[in-house]
């Protein structure tokens, strides 16, 4: 039964990776006004405006160093977390250290009144995921977000459990 709830965690927690990797380098290429090389061909100059402009108008642009600090860290144990569910190890705690950094860094980007951000949350909205998927920045895509981490958290210590079983029952 682990291995129905195991291998989908694993693949959750390296997307969360990559998804936490690809904030923390979107946010410091928009804070260290790092440009990207695009020499040669005036498609791929044209293509990297345009992504540049996006990036300025999104979440990122109002990202600080405090922020990417937190992503990469929540990235780090995520990946941790991965490997140590793949290994058979107990991975509870380095999720939850991940989960403690990566809603960490929605508190810290809120910097506003928390409760009234989660009570303007519309609960109808997760009843049609394609205009959710829209607005990657919304709170109540967030709110969402976190709740998978938590379901996929459940999913870890449940798998956690019945290794720490296995072992014990094994005289380790």
């Amino acid at each position: 039964m682990t291995f129905i709830l195991r291998w989908p965690s694993i693949l959750v927690l390296l997307a969360l990776v990559l998804m936490c990797v690809a904030g923390a380098l979107a946010a410091a290429g928009v804070i260290a006004d790092f440009q990207a090389p695009a020499s040669g061909v005036s498609q791929v100059d044209a293509q990297v405006a345009e992504a540049q402009a996006a990036a300025a108008n999104s979440a990122a642009a109002g990202a600080s160093w405090i922020d990417v600090g937190l992503l990469a860290g929540a990235a780090l144990f995520f990946l941790i977390a991965a490997v140590r569910l793949i290994r058979r190890t107990q991975a509870f705690w380095t999720w939850l250290l991940g989960f403690a950094l990566f809603g960490g860094r929605w508190a810290y980007s809120q910097q506003g009144d928390l409760m009234q951000t989660v009570q303007s949350i519309d609960v109808n909205a997760y009843l049609a995921p394609q205009t959710l998927i829209e607005d990657l920045g919304s709170p109540t895509f967030q709110i969402g977000l976190l709740g998978v981490v938590l379901i996929v958290g459940l999913f870890i210590f449940i798998v956690d459990a019945a290794d720490r079983a296995y072992w014990d029952k094994q005289g380790a």
